[in-house]
């Protein structure tokens, strides 16, 4: 295992904790030997990937990484800024901007509009794959073994109308391919329903677009959101 793997298992064990964590705690988190995990944690902190966590000898993710997260985001947002923007305007509604990570799915930008809606995803989190439009979207991308593979056999139930059969899902990703949309309708949260699209980007990482509303208002508007993220597409697969 080369000392970069050892690292990024640190700092994904440091990102699970709200504390911070012992080197005795990480080599527990991570099955690596104490030793290792000292001498890696010594070397992240001269970057301040990781920096004292405020209770004794524990440690938490330092500023280092909010630095490459901030121009991770704006390397992968920027081409689609202006576009985001667009469709915010046009429907007055809340968009959402993802990518796929590591076999997640991650929020990197997000417009919320003057319209109420309950706070359902935050820029940086993941979020369910198979139990949003978004998710869906990014599935869609990737082949079906692929999905297949990286989803558990037990998808997590969140409401009467979550998809929990892994099968059932790969039909629906057949759908998206074939129309271009997906759809989530209260599959994740009662009350809210959205509807998603595959985006191109040139460094064939899964992206997608979603608008997300309340469910009533959701379908009362449904035609106009689609006819805002099919321009949408054909401005992307244009350019």
């Amino acid at each position: 295992m080369s000392v970069l793997t050892r690292a990024a298992q640190i700092l994904d064990a440091l990102a699970e904790s709200s504390s911070g964590l012992s080197v005795r705690e990480l080599a527990e988190a991570t099955g690596l030997p104490k030793s290792s995990v000292h001498r890696i944690i010594q070397e992240l902190a001269l970057s301040q990937y990781v920096m004292d966590g405020g209770r004794g000898g524990s440690y938490r993710l330092g500023p280092g990484l909010l630095k490459l997260g901030l121009n991770n985001r704006r390397q992968f947002v920027a081409p689609m800024r202006k576009a985001i923007a667009t469709v915010a305007r046009e429907v007055n509604e809340n968009i959402d901007l993802a990518m796929l990570s590591g076999g997640e799915l991650v929020i990197v930008e997000q417009i919320a509009t003057v319209r109420s809606l309950p706070t359902v995803t935050v820029v940086g989190r993941t979020f369910a794959l198979h139990a949003s439009s978004i998710g869906k979207a990014l599935l869609s991308q990737l082949p079906p073994d692929q999905v297949r593979n990286m989803l558990p056999a037990d998808l997590e139930v969140f409401t009467p109308n979550t998809i929990t059969d892994v099968t059932a899902l790969l039909s629906e990703l057949d759908d998206v391919r074939r129309t271009g949309l997906a759809f989530d309708h209260e599959e994740h949260d009662v009350g809210i329903s959205s509807v998603a699209v595959p985006l191109p980007h040139p460094a064939a990482i899964p992206q997608a677009m979603a608008i997300v509303a309340p469910s009533p208002r959701f379908a009362e508007r449904k035609t106009k959101y689609i006819a805002a993220l099919r321009s949408l597409t054909k401005r992307a697969n244009s350019a």
